[in-house]
């Protein structure tokens, strides 16, 4: 992880000095491509540490809502970027006692996941409401779908699907750690989807 925060210090100092466009733009490139590794580390730590029985949660009280525009904020430049509308329909909650890091990186494995295969002009709408004194956060996407042979594949370790293998990149373990963490909280993971016709976390 050390080589990559000083990968992603440089490019932030050179990006804070006068650059031409071109050069700009690789190194915007750079910075990302530098989270994108930065993520799958910190997804493949994680899962060594559920597999050596090391995973322990630490739970305070957490404003759920404050944690998904936390997410959102860190994800709308993506969204721009691949022209895709994220949209917020949250209800006010009561507190809950959760581990923030988790929760919010759940939510993040959600979003960008949503946000990763919308066509341009989608969007991704993100939900959160009371029901029988759970707290629910939906995640729904104009995506392509993903079908039904595939369904029960994603939730699993180093799994993709195959059409998304060749639509971007991916480490096949976000869906694994959402699963995981949610229960770990006691809670359940839901999918719908159809192909063509989005999905629904």
């Amino acid at each position: 992880k050390t080589p990559i925060s000083k990968i992603q210090a440089i490019c932030d100092r050179l990006l804070t000095n006068s650059v031409s466009n071109e050069v700009g733009d690789d190194l915007r490139n750079l910075r990302r491509s530098s989270e994108d590794l930065n993520r799958y580390i910190r997804s493949i730590l994680q899962v060594t540490k559920i597999e050596a029985h090391e995973f322990s949660i630490s739970r305070e009280p957490l404003d759920v809502n404050e944690a998904i525009e936390r997410v959102l904020s860190r994800l709308r430049p993506l969204a721009r970027e691949k022209q895709i509308e994220i949209k917020a329909e949250l209800e006010p909650q009561f507190s809950i006692e959760a581990d923030p890091t988790l929760i919010e990186e759940m939510i993040h494995n959600l979003v960008e996941n949503a946000v990763k295969y919308p066509p341009a002009q989608g969007s991704v709408t993100v939900i959160s409401k009371d029901v029988d004194h759970f707290v629910v956060v939906a995640v729904q996407d104009t995506g392509p779908g993903i079908p039904k042979e595939d369904q029960k594949l994603v939730w699993n370790k180093f799994t993709r699907g195959q059409k998304t293998e060749s639509m971007t990149s991916g480490s096949g373990l976000g869906l694994y750690l959402v699963k995981y963490f949610v229960e770990l909280h006691g809670g359940h993971v839901f999918l719908e989807s159809e192909p063509g016709r989005g999905t629904h976390i």
